[in-house]
């Protein structure tokens, strides 16, 4: 019943990434604000999109199960990104200044929180409450497929076996694009330049066919 709808999205999804990928390389042009925070915030947004980007090729090329399974750090990286920025994370990072240089035992102890954790701390925190609410709101709709995608639980084992319905991959893939432009926004912030935000709004207007609704 989507396989006329899939076959549309999914070359538009590859021009939008198109489109995100040429504004990060400006932004990282410019880089983030100096502080540390911010700029491990950046690199946590950089991650996101490497995630996002390959969950599309995969899902392109017709490894659904794997490219499923990236959705979720996708979203892990982005929440970690506004945790860094908008949370009172003063206390971890003061821990993280004084390791000196982080190696990988050190790095074990300096994890940051769960990711239901970071969202709590984001609620008390001065991050926008629109996209506070996109993000828990997308938590609380995916959680457990993506866990099953992630872990290769019980629904992606089934899926993978019988094959995968087009309105999973096509709901699938909008509200992960979702992620990515919410991803983007957040990324042109860190630089600092308010400039920076106009290719994120024009990228609305130009991908609306690709995003669910969300205000910017």
């Amino acid at each position: 019943m989507y396989q006329k709808e899939l076959e549309t999205l999914l070359p538009r999804c590859c021009e939008m990434y198109g489109f995100i990928a040429e504004h990060i390389e400006q932004l990282q042009q410019n880089g983030p604000i100096s502080e540390l925070k911010f700029q491990m915030a950046f690199q946590s947004g950089i991650l996101s999109f490497e995630h996002g980007l390959s969950s599309l090729k995969l899902i392109a090329d017709g490894f659904i199960s794997s490219g499923l399974a990236l959705m979720r750090p996708q979203y892990e990286s982005l929440v970690r990104g506004f945790w860094l920025m908008h949370a009172d994370i003063y206390p971890w990072l003061s821990k993280l200044r004084t390791a000196g240089q982080v190696g990988p035992n050190q790095l074990n102890k300096l994890e940051t929180p769960m990711i239901a954790d970071m969202l709590k701390s984001l609620d008390k925190s001065d991050a926008p409450g629109h996209i506070l609410r996109q993000l828990q709101d997308f938590k609380a709709i995916t959680n457990s497929t993506l866990n099953s995608f992630t872990h290769s639980g019980l629904i992606a084992l089934v899926n993978n076996g019988i094959g995968y319905e087009e309105k999973l991959i096509y709901d699938a893939l909008r509200n992960c694009n979702a992620v990515a432009a919410i991803n983007l926004q957040m990324l042109s912030i860190l630089t600092g330049y308010e400039e920076a935000m106009t290719p994120v709004r024009n990228m609305h207007h130009q991908f609306h066919d690709c995003l669910p609704i969300i205000h910017v």
